[in-house]
């Protein structure tokens, strides 16, 4: 998902995007949504952080809004410091500063098992 300039509302083909994402979590409940927000490197680290936050939130929010459970879903949030184009290194095009601000979606593997309880971990002692 990408976001304009100093803003942290969602966009309406990502909308879309999230639709379908709402959909496949909602099928396959062992699934978990890690959710990353960015920013571009404009601005300070402490206006940054809350910024991407805030990215991060209403993706899980809209997600929340399509019945995917608050459980399910973790939100990180790396401000400026991540970016795809390092723009303190080298002259950004607006296109670059636009691939830094996003949030970033990753589906993996729930700890819990389809009853909801916790799976045993198995651990090997000496």
């Amino acid at each position: 998902m990408y976001f304009d300039f100093d803003k942290s509302m969602l966009r309406s083909v990502h909308k879309k995007e999230l639709e379908r994402t709402a959909i496949m979590l909602n099928r396959m409940p062992n699934l978990m949504l890690y959710i990353e927000g960015h920013t571009d490197q404009r601005g300070s680290d402490e206006y940054n952080k809350p910024l991407s936050e805030r990215r991060a939130e209403v993706v899980k929010e809209y997600l929340r809004n399509r019945g995917v459970e608050d459980g399910r879903m973790e939100e990180t949030w790396f401000g400026e410091s991540r970016p795809v184009h390092d723009c303190n290194s080298v002259s950004c095009t607006e296109a670059m500063h636009q691939l830094n601000r996003r949030t970033e979606l990753r589906v993996g593997k729930s700890s819990f098992s389809y009853t909801g309880r916790k799976k045993k971990v198995d651990t090997m002692e000496e």
